[in-house]
């Protein structure tokens, strides 16, 4: 009899987990994540970052404190606020220029139409030989460099964007291909060159992208107070037709002429400009920027277990107002993330019987400058990181595609399909692994890692993988609107970001609620 009423009592256990389960999961609804969303990505935020007219930041931070103080979440961190110092430093227009002195040192011309990657915190000044370069472009292939012949070593590279394959192709829409031109840069350094002066192919001009380098590159840089960041190995800077012009006057050609003789031939036409030598100035200014994460615990219920915890992140700003007063309202970058994270921490909470270890919900800032929220937080975790056996990051979980897309797609264009959910993973923990198959079988998701190769860096779980925690990075894809002024909310999928949330409130409470942490079989190597 005592063996029977064990095995009744377990399985009234079980279905009993079960229902709180599934209760608390029903408590995860798009019209919940729509009323979110619809205040978190409105016009009134104006785009969630520091030093708007509207403080829409710290707006959006008093938003999500009151709503997990209403939930009933502990305190992480100073009343709900973890606070951090950051230095911005932008470039200072006033003194920032490209000159062009002749052999007896005169200044013949000069331009302060430039732009370039901040970079440190300190003026720079590039001088020396400045050489063409065409397209800067090289095809083993086709039998094509545009830097064989020249010497540019600790030397000033002129090149034009995109390859004369694009800019002859009249079948496409032109746009400036970020990877061919990464891949071209990193050549150019690699190489040795101290800077490259990259301007658009005169015959096709992308103003609309380079309006968005220029908007990214105005807003300067972040870091933590005390952070020092060294100097890069070469420089990039963007310059306009009329300044190439000049640059190139003395061999008698315009830059659109240079193109078109290297599109006809289809041979490179590289030289070096002797007659000149070209100065280059960025002047910065700085100033100290304060931020705060947002942090909410649900303390487990288990006295030695509730020591540890799973950490679920989501950065809750974006890029602001550009110059023309326009508002990167940032729905699915990630308006998304913060709302879907408020609906899994409503989840844990209306659980009467709270997981074995500890959640933490870490709402993160600056993320848009450089990460920086989540690695204040991972040098002052309000849990240890030894005891932190996992990160969930929600960054862009509300679109869907018509259809899920091919393999080679574009990374632009890797937007997931209804089903489709893409987790980036260093793949530490085998056993994770099969939790995170399982549960997607559970709710018929479509996992994916075709990101993590180009994304391990690049959102706030980096700096737990960097040291040894865990991560699932959760996403739905990269899509047209990424940085733009059309990520809006007409465009977000409430059905995905649903299940999206449902699929991080399940990972995290099966790993929270076993006997034993998770495994760590392949630990990132340091």
């Amino acid at each position: 009899m005592k063996l029977q009423f064990k095995l009744t009592l377990l399985f009234l256990l079980v279905v009993l987990t079960v229902f709180s389960q599934k209760k608390a999961i029903e408590s995860i609804t798009e019209n919940e994540l729509r009323t979110h969303l619809e205040f978190i990505a409105s016009d009134l935020m104006q785009g969630r970052d520091f030093d708007t007219e509207i403080p829409g930041l710290e707006i959006s931070a008093n938003y999500l404190k009151s709503q997990i103080t209403q939930m009933g979440l502990d305190p992480g961190d100073n009343n709900y606020f973890q606070e951090f110092k950051m230095i911005s430093v932008k470039a200072d227009p006033k003194n920032t220029f490209i000159e062009l002195q002749n052999k007896s040192g005169n200044t013949v011309y000069e331009n302060d139409s430039i732009f370039a990657y901040v970079g440190t915190d300190e003026n720079e000044i590039l001088e020396g030989e400045l050489v063409f370069a065409g397209y800067g472009w090289t095809d083993s292939v086709k039998g094509y460099d545009d830097v064989e012949s020249l010497d540019i070593k600790n030397k000033l590279v002129l090149i034009m964007t995109r390859n004369y394959e694009l800019a002859k192709d009249t079948t496409q829409e032109f746009g400036i291909d970020i990877y061919l031109e990464s891949s071209k840069i990193e050549l150019l350094l690699t190489k040795g060159a101290k800077g490259i002066l990259m301007v658009q192919d005169p015959i096709n001009p992308d103003h609309e992208t380079m309006g968005w380098i220029k908007d990214n590159l105005s807003k300067g840089i972040c870091m933590l107070e005390g952070e020092k960041r060294p100097a890069m190995p070469g420089k990039v800077i963007t310059i306009t037709s009329s300044i190439a012009d000049n640059l190139l006057k003395s061999k008698g050609k315009t830059l659109r002429e240079l193109q078109e003789l290297i599109n006809k031939t289809e041979k490179p036409h590289s030289f070096g400009i002797e007659d000149y030598k070209v100065n280059l100035t960025f002047g910065k200014v700085s100033k100290s920027i304060s931020g705060k994460n947002v942090i909410g615990i649900i303390e487990g219920s288990n006295p030695v277990l509730k020591n540890e915890c799973i950490v679920f992140t989501a950065h809750y700003d974006h890029l602001g107002i550009n110059d023309n007063g326009e508002v990167f309202n940032g729905a699915d970058d990630n308006g998304t993330g913060t709302a879907a994270l408020l609906e899994i921490a409503e989840a844990f909470q209306s659980m009467k019987k709270k997981p074995k270890r500890s959640i933490v919900f870490a709402w993160v800032a600056a993320e848009e400058k450089g990460l920086i929220g989540s690695d204040y937080y991972s040098q002052h975790p309000v849990i240890p990181l030894e005891n932190t056996l996992l990160d969930i990051n929600l960054d862009m979980v509300g679109r869907s595609a018509e259809t899920e897309p091919a393999k080679d797609a574009e990374m632009s264009k890797q937007l997931a399909g209804s089903d489709g959910i893409y987790i980036v993973s260093g793949k530490q923990s085998t056993e994770l692994m099969g939790i995170s198959d399982d549960v997607c079988k559970e709710l018929g998701l479509l996992p994916s890692d075709e990101l993590t190769k180009a994304f391990l860096t690049r959102s706030d779980y980096y700096h737990f993988y960097k040291n040894g925690v865990p991560i699932l990075g959760l996403s739905t894809g990269m899509h047209d609107d990424y940085h733009k002024t059309t990520d809006e909310l007409d465009k977000i999928d409430y059905t995905k970001m649903k299940r999206v949330a449902q699929y991080g409130f399940l990972v995290a409470h099966k790993v929270a609620n076993q006997k034993k942490r998770i495994v760590v079989d392949k630990p990132v190597a340091k």
